[in-house]
């Protein structure tokens, strides 16, 4: 029998939620991106969701994921499918959400600025990946023994 660990993994559904990705990045590739109607406190609305080949799970195109992909891939939400992000656990008035952490196609890391009703502008980092900057020589051209 599986053990819940987070309070999200009590409600499992369609979507992916920030407390079941735990200190997790994942690495996703868009699938699909569609419009559907969704319950709200405020009644039914259309949103757009997005589907990735790697999981069942879909995640809801909030507006600040929405200009995150914005920023990065551009207006055109039809050239999104087939793009790789990261996505991590972020925050939401105090509570987990999924966030995007940024892409692996990306070339430098790029800020974001966030502009929601009501709200402080904030500036969020979408992330390039890592290049190891220090590459490790052999060990017989370090002056260190061979291990093995």
């Amino acid at each position: 029998m599986k053990k819940p660990v987070d309070y999200d993994d009590l409600y499992p559904g369609r979507f992916m939620k920030g407390g079941t990705l735990g200190d997790k990045k994942i690495v996703v590739t868009i699938k699909d991106v569609s419009m559907d109607m969704l319950a709200s406190d405020d009644g039914d609305k259309e949103r757009g969701v997005m589907s990735f080949a790697e999981t069942p799970l879909q995640i809801t195109v909030n507006k600040t994921n929405g200009l995150c992909l914005k920023a990065m891939f551009g207006r055109d939400v039809a050239s999104w499918v087939g793009k790789k992000i990261v996505l991590f656990k972020g925050e939401w008035k105090g509570e987990p959400a999924v966030r995007i952490y940024g892409s692996p196609e990306l070339k430098a890391d790029m800020n974001v600025e966030i502009k929601l009703p009501k709200r402080r502008a904030q500036t969020m980092v979408m992330h390039a990946p890592r290049q190891q900057t220090e590459q490790r020589r052999p060990p017989e051209q370090t002056g260190e023994a061979p291990k093995g």
